[in-house]
């Protein structure tokens, strides 16, 4: 009997374990981001540029306002993270963050300040490009009968 017991607290426990792995992405915490360049995107001929997934990891990032990116060179090549307008003809780069070159092993922190989308590309490997989307942080929200409960106690 006890077996019987102990193996069913283990299903349920794999169970709820399950269902929280597969909770959607909306409730993700926003709050901490690591971009990394995909492995071997620096050759010309990687061709990752053309992939749904792009050069880096992730391709499209979100992050809350007062978030951190980190941007992670875990390649074997240099690699650059330059956020740019959005059109490589413009001149106008780095306003945001430029992390110069960095070698491998090297990481670079970012925290944005106010909302929008973020543009970037590697400088040393300009079709590498990716987007950062930073979003106001979504405060808790407290039900009615909260917010009366807590004006009763004081």
């Amino acid at each position: 009997m006890k077996t019987k017991a102990i193996s069913s607290i283990f299903l349920l426990f794999t169970i709820a374990a399950g269902m929280i792995s597969m909770s959607p992405a909306a409730f993700a915490d926003h709050s901490e981001v690591t971009i990394t360049p995909i492995a071997g995107s620096g050759n010309v001929d990687s061709g990752c540029e053309l992939t749904e997934e792009g050069c880096f990891s992730p391709n499209h990032a979100i992050v809350d306002v007062g978030g951190v990116v980190i941007f992670s060179n875990t390649d074997t090549v240099m690699h650059s993270f330059v956020q740019f307008s959005g059109d490589l003809n413009d001149d106008i780069v780095g306003i945001e963050f430029n992390t110069s070159l960095l070698a491998p092993g090297d990481s670079y922190e970012w925290i944005p300040k106010t909302a929008g989308e973020f543009y970037y590309f590697d400088m040393a490997h300009p079709w590498m490009q990716g987007v950062i989307t930073v979003q106001e942080a979504e405060e808790e929200t407290h039900s009615e009968e909260e917010t009366h409960s807590e004006e009763e106690t004081h």
